[in-house]
């Protein structure tokens, strides 16, 4: 998957997560846990969401917590498996 249609992909997902219609501010470099509060919960939910937006599946075997570390890590984990 290309790095565009991933970013598109979580920052959409992100708004649905958030309940926000406008991620404000939100770049590369925001932290999802410090800067927007994500909790275990909501990334479950989250990455269901990418899923479904993108149709591909991850190995929760293969999942790390660096991969959630920001907006721009988990772009990288998405588009590595799309």
């Amino acid at each position: 998957m290309r790095k565009s249609s991933a970013e598109q992909s979580v920052l959409a997902a992100l708004r649905q997560v958030l309940g926000r219609g406008e991620l404000s501010g939100v770049d590369s470099g925001t932290l999802l846990f410090e800067d927007l509060g994500l909790d275990s919960t909501s990334v479950i939910e989250l990455l269901m969401l990418i899923e479904t937006e993108t149709g591909a599946e991850f190995d929760t075997e293969s999942l790390e917590l660096e991969h959630f570390a920001s907006v721009g890590t988990l772009t990288e984990f998405v588009s590595s498996h799309g």
